[in-house]
């Protein structure tokens, strides 16, 4: 499957400040801060049953077209390691589309078990991917 992403059917605007991926009635979210001179070129996508809706895939994508730089975005409850085939499948969509860009891993989940992050599957996922994957707890804020 490959996908088209339209910047007509974006959910911010082409140079938004602030972008936040959010489910309604949900608390977790991410929020992205554009730079305010000058701000880059950003599209932002909700994926998970709108744009995919055959296959798991994470929640959101957030694309930062002046540097070429993909985030995908999963908003999770407790079990972290559902998240990394949802972040590996929705870059499997992608890449075709998104060629040159590099991706990014975001999780955002209710609450981190220490077990969870052990867990044989999710650390290779954080070795193989490194800098690439922040995860937190209920919110995640960062600058594009």
């Amino acid at each position: 499957m490959s996908i088209q992403f339209n910047p007509e059917e974006s959910r911010c605007t082409e140079r938004q400040i602030t972008i936040v991926s959010r489910d309604k009635g949900n608390p977790r979210m991410h929020k992205a801060y554009n730079r305010e001179t000058e701000p880059y070129y950003v599209r932002h996508y909700k994926l998970d049953g709108e744009l995919v809706k055959q296959e798991k895939c994470c929640d959101f994508l957030l694309l930062n077209d002046s540097l070429k730089v993909a985030y995908l975005i999963e908003l999770k409850g407790r079990n972290i390691g559902d998240a990394i085939p949802q972040l590996e499948n929705a870059k499997k969509i992608c890449q075709s589309e998104l060629k040159g860009y590099t991706f990014l891993y975001r999780i955002v989940c209710s609450k981190v078990n220490t077990h969870d992050i052990h867990m044989s599957k999710f650390r290779k996922f954080k070795d193989k991917y490194g800098s690439k994957l922040l995860y937190k707890t209920n919110l995640i804020k960062e600058y594009l």
